[in-house]
């Protein structure tokens, strides 16, 4: 029972979001509301509304509604900018030989694409390999496609995923010059 509760607030989260998102696109931004239930709450011109009946504590467990993008640079730390860009994941495992074979790779990585970074994280349970920091999916797709020439038995278990990268001297592709 507590786990068919779970997978249905887990569903009605993810409508939420959905929704929010569709109405943070729309809506002027000084408007913009501040969670999503307050999103699917908002009533607009010529559209339905919404009413959600609930528990008044579940209203600050949800999240809020995603920014909108704009700025993408989160940090600067020297030379490098850190914001969200995408790598390629080759490797991913919770075997208990997960931690040196992700090392292992790192190397075999090292040696056939010596420019390309390589990145070891560990989420319980999980270890990971990411390589590369590139601001577009085409650059990380176009790396991923030159990796798999060269180590073509990892093909089945790599992807581009998006997640903080650092770019050297990075300048915001709209940014006016002075």
């Amino acid at each position: 029972m507590l786990r068919r509760i779970q997978l249905t607030l887990a569903l009605l989260v993810t409508c939420l979001t959905f929704a929010a998102t569709l109405s943070a696109q729309t809506a002027p931004e000084k408007l913009r509301p501040r969670n999503i239930l307050e999103a699917l709450e908002q009533i607009n011109p010529g559209e339905g509304f919404v009413t959600i009946i609930q528990d008044p504590d579940l209203r600050g467990v949800i999240g809020s509604a995603p920014a909108p993008r704009g700025s993408s640079v989160l940090a600067r730390d020297g030379n490098y900018s850190i914001l969200y860009g995408y790598r390629v994941q080759v490797f991913n495992s919770n075997l208990p030989n997960a931690k040196s074979e992700a090392y292992a790779r790192a190397e075999a990585i090292r040696r056939v694409a010596p420019t390309l970074s390589s990145y070891i994280t560990f989420r319980a349970p999980f270890w990971r390999l990411t390589v590369g920091n590139f601001t577009s999916q085409e650059e990380a797709r176009s790396a991923r496609a030159r990796l798999m020439v060269a180590l073509p038995a990892w093909g089945r278990e790599s992807y581009v995923v998006r997640e903080k990268v650092r770019i050297l001297n990075y300048t915001e592709p709209h940014a006016s010059e002075e």
